[in-house]
């Protein structure tokens, strides 16, 4: 049995592996649901390997996204390579692999995961936890805006956000943090490991032993857990994961988590645009409607997304054959979380299927919007191609850029939105008030009745270049400083 506390090397030897077996597993659960979807994924992948073997022959420099993809993030540290060996360990971790997938799959489709108001014309704001929280029960209101605390009377702790990236909302997340200090009464630092998962786990061991750390605020992909978690139990530290919650073997939840529900923000990503295409388009025939969605199955809270994001086009337009769903994993480094990851796949789907006149495009992550946002420009499509996403640093980038084509929406979340509940949430169990598995306790319900851990919505709207500076400014009201 390998002991996953021996250190770093060990650690990520068995992350990766981990990593392949539940994308294996992922991939293949849910394309064999219906023989169409499972023919879907089996094209899918053939697209990749093409479009794989195309690159590597014209050289990336040779390529037609030279220039849009220049201001993509930096590629995924080389450690990552090691994951094609790794592959081939299907070590017992296949157990845990299943499970995750199995019962992350079984919230999507029986509708646990807050699918509430689907399918109708949506108000466009999803108030996250509060309707779960009884303002009056102290146990339910401790680690949250209601709980009636003087916090500058207390210590003042010091909390490590950590993180597995470093790009925009990364480092703007982190300026959230810094803005709410002295309302809170604690102090923040920043490690980030740049996409080094190795990396990852030698500072957070470095910041453990060095022994002033009152509390962690974790971010890595859900596959990664298996390497950090045991780290974090054996530490003692308070933590809160922001963004991606962790599961156990049996497919529950395993941190408190500050998180947006995964199949639902998918949906939403997409209802905006479903619900008004015909002002862009008029009404036009749904058979030459088409759907492309870009997935990262390795983390299956991206996958989730993409799940809501294929169940919203169904609802909507209903033509299955003409959703392309392309896993950017498969592709490699490049495309992974990349703007690239956006831009190729959709020049690529675009080109190849001229019986498609009219695109709707979303994604689990805004890097793959912004690329394909670059791509309708540079195909002439944008009369034609209507875009949204999950996230919106860069969107609201474009926004006060002046931007106005495609990329018509997105999915919104006011950064203060998580890190407050994660400040308060680890507050509460510094000062003793909650624990870790007490923690938000009417919220211990994402994926069961009976997750051992609370998971805070955060509050999130759809928002459009008209509506969203009101959205901010009311979510900064609540949760800012």
């Amino acid at each position: 049995m390998l002991d996953m506390r021996r250190g770093p090397a060990q650690v990520c030897r068995l992350s990766y592996t981990l990593c392949n077996v539940r994308k294996y597993i992922k991939i293949h659960y849910f394309s064999l649901k219906e023989d169409k979807m499972k023919m879907k994924k089996i094209m899918a992948i053939i697209i990749a390997a093409a479009m794989a073997v195309s690159l590597a022959a014209c050289g990336s420099s040779g390529s037609s996204s030279s220039t849009a993809a220049s201001s993509a993030k930096s590629e995924v540290s080389s450690t990552a390579a090691s994951e094609a060996s790794a592959a081939s360990e299907t070590s017992a971790a296949s157990e845990t692999s299943a499970a995750s997938a199995a019962a992350s799959s079984a919230a999507s489709e029986s509708g646990t995961n807050e699918t509430a108001g689907r399918g109708t014309e949506t108000t466009g704001m999803n108030t996250g936890s509060w309707a779960f929280i009884d303002e009056n029960d102290p146990e339910q209101t401790a680690g949250t805006i209601f709980e009636d605390v003087d916090y500058s009377a207390g210590k003042q702790y010091h909390f490590v956000l950590i993180t597995d990236d470093d790009e925009l909302l990364e480092q703007q997340m982190y300026e959230a943090y810094q803005a709410t200090q002295e309302k809170y009464n604690y102090t923040i630092e920043y490690s980030t490991s740049d996409g080094d998962d190795e990396l990852f786990i030698t500072n957070l061991q470095t910041l453990i032993d060095r022994g002033d750390v009152d509390g962690f605020i974790i971010q890595t992909n859900s596959y990664f857990s298996d390497a950090v978690l045991p780290i974090l139990e054996e530490a003692g530290i308070p933590y809160v994961n922001q963004f991606t919650e962790y599961y156990d073997p049996n497919g529950k939840v395993a941190t408190p988590t500050c998180i947006i529900p995964q199949w639902q923000s998918g949906y939403d990503s997409l209802e905006w645009i479903c619900q008004h295409y015909t002002e862009y388009w008029g009404d036009v025939d749904k058979s030459e409607i088409g759907l492309i969605n870009l997935d990262f199955s390795v983390s299956q809270p991206l996958h989730d997304r993409t799940v809501g994001i294929n169940d919203c086009f169904m609802d909507y337009i209903g033509e299955e054959d003409n959703i392309f769903e392309i896993d950017t994993y498969a592709l490699g480094e490049a495309y992974q979380m990349t703007l690239q990851g956006g831009y190729e796949p959709v020049t690529t789907t675009v080109s190849s299927n001229p019986q498609i006149k009219y695109w709707m495009v979303s994604s689990c992550l805004e890097y793959y919007a912004q690329g394909a946002a670059r791509a309708a420009e540079d195909l002439e499509i944008e009369d034609s191609m209507l875009i949204s996403d999950v996230g919106s640093s860069y969107w609201l980038e474009e926004m006060a850029a002046g931007y106005d084509g495609s990329w018509k929406c997105c999915i919104a979340i006011n950064n203060y939105a998580y890190s407050t509940p994660i400040v308060l949430g680890l507050r509460a169990i510094c000062d003793g008030r909650a624990t870790e598995t007490s923690l938000w306790p009417t919220l211990h319900n994402y994926f069961s009745d009976n997750d051992a851990y609370g998971t805070w919505r955060a509050d999130y709207s759809i928002v459009t270049k008209d509506t969203y500076e009101e959205y901010l400014a009311g979510i900064e009201e609540t949760y800012g400083p």
